[in-house]
């Protein structure tokens, strides 16, 4: 007897250049309070890939942003701004920080937008670095312009919040 799968529908957008993509969804954020979720939050989901294999062992392949709905509300009016830039210009959100481990080593994420131009070519991409890690997707202005619409879509479509009732 065949099996079916029940599907589950998201939002999500993807991009693919030769050698690396970027997938940008809703998220929530979850906070807890002595093991139980007490409050969920929309966000929206960057996540930047390649699509080549490894070279080492130890290479990042992946790399997660997770915006805040005004966030990705500055993203895509930023996307627009660079979109309409007569000249090559590259835009960053504010970066994140975060502490992890018993040393507190902080980690710095910054994502870019940017018009660039070189060799007599020009085009447009996303950019996310960690670290010495990064992931850049060029994109088509077309596609550059709708996910600029889709994360201010997206960063409405998230802004909400659940929380235990109190009684």
């Amino acid at each position: 007897m065949p099996r079916t799968h029940e599907l589950t529908r998201s939002r999500c957008y993807e991009i693919f250049s030769q050698s690396t993509g970027v997938e940008i969804r809703e998220a929530s954020k979850s906070h807890e309070d002595n093991g139980l979720v007490t409050e969920r939050s929309g966000r929206v989901h960057l996540r930047f890939f390649k699509l080549t294999p490894r070279t080492t062992p130890d290479e990042v392949t992946q790399i997660r942003f997770i915006c805040e709905p005004d966030e990705a509300f500055e993203l895509g009016m930023r996307i627009a701004q660079v979109a309409n830039s007569p000249v090559p210009v590259k835009e960053k959100l504010n970066p994140h920080k975060f502490s992890a481990g018993e040393r507190g080593v902080e980690t710095v994420t910054t994502l870019a937008i940017e018009k660039w131009e070189r060799g007599g070519k020009s085009g447009y991409a996303l950019t996310v670095g960690r670290g010495k890690d990064f992931i850049s997707v060029p994109i088509p202005l077309t596609k550059f312009i709708f996910a600029g619409e889709f994360l201010r879509y997206m960063a409405t479509a998230q802004c909400w919040v659940e929380r235990v009732e109190k009684k």
